[in-house]
């Protein structure tokens, strides 16, 4: 099965901003950036919304967000972030559009020039919060990017394009799910739950997971049940169900706002789903906490 693969793609990645920001409140409106957007949060806390999901971004925790996604952030209390704008492919365009693009009644995204999405790639898949194995490295390298690019000089602004650099190896060594044997390629499936953890709100399914793997919606299929027990779509489901529960156990959120925040198409799917997993409503647990 061919699939398009991020190793095979002329990477070049580029700095178009790099600042630590301070806000008391924060509120952006629905937008889209046509570039890649890493933030950090060094003090505070804010709230992201994207594609239907809802995100709590909390004091050393990264974020991000890709080019065309449209998304909101708000924060009600002071916050500082650290944020790197980056293209990761070569400019395609004369003149680099804006890099963030409100979204409004007149907006049409074609319009727009976007550097391409990863998603489009069969393996490789960054969530919005990211989990990193060198957290430590990862907000160092980010802090010596701002503060060289913030100094605008030749030297100080080609090293921090050297970090960008470094920033975006460290993240397709994370995220990028090929493995060098060929053997691994074909059978190891490690990778797929914390693939579906990050997709909970999305109407993933088994085609496009088996995409990622490279593999055929059978073979995938037939090695999932042979690794993890179950079908992928049964796994999925328990996922989303036990997801919906500590959303009823540790928040207020409607039953709408936790149906779309676990992928369910509605209300009546997510209680319908829910009576058959735990022979109760969703409401139950409400009722008896």
């Amino acid at each position: 099965m061919s699939a398009e693969s991020i190793l095979n793609q002329e990477l070049q990645p580029y700095i178009r901003y790099a600042d630590l920001l301070h806000f008391h409140q924060w509120k952006t409106p629905p937008r889209i950036i046509t570039d890649y957007m890493l933030l950090y949060v060094q003090e505070g806390s804010f709230r992201l919304q994207a594609e239907g999901g809802l995100y709590e971004v909390n004091q050393g925790q990264f974020v991000f967000v890709q080019p065309g996604i449209v998304h909101q952030m708000e924060s009600d209390a002071p916050l500082t972030l650290m944020s790197l704008h980056m293209e990761l492919f070569p400019s395609l365009v004369d003149a680099r559009p804006e890099m963030i693009v409100p979204i409004d009644h007149g907006f049409n995204p074609e319009t727009v020039p976007l550097q391409p999405s990863l998603k489009k790639f069969a393996d490789i898949s960054i969530p919005y919060l990211l989990k990193l194995s060198r957290h430590e490295w990862m907000l160092d390298t980010l802090q010596q990017a701002i503060a060289h690019w913030s100094r605008k000089n030749a030297l100080d602004l080609l090293q921090a394009q050297v970090h960008a650099t470094e920033i975006v190896l460290e993240l397709l060594k994370e995220y990028t799910t090929r493995d060098t044997s060929e053997h691994s390629r074909s059978t190891s499936l490690s990778w797929v739950p914390a693939y579906m953890q990050y997709r909970l709100s999305e109407p993933l399914t088994v085609e496009e997971m088996a995409h990622k793997a490279l593999m055929s919606r059978s073979y995938f299929s037939l090695h999932f049940r042979s690794q993890f027990g179950v079908a992928p779509h049964q796994f999925l489901l328990k996922l989303r169900l036990d997801y919906a529960t500590d959303l009823l156990r540790g928040t207020d959120l409607p039953l709408q706002d936790i149906a779309d925040s676990c992928g369910f198409s509605s209300v009546h799917h997510f209680s319908k789903m829910y009576k058959l997993r735990f022979g109760y409503p969703p409401s139950h647990i409400r009722r008896h906490p």
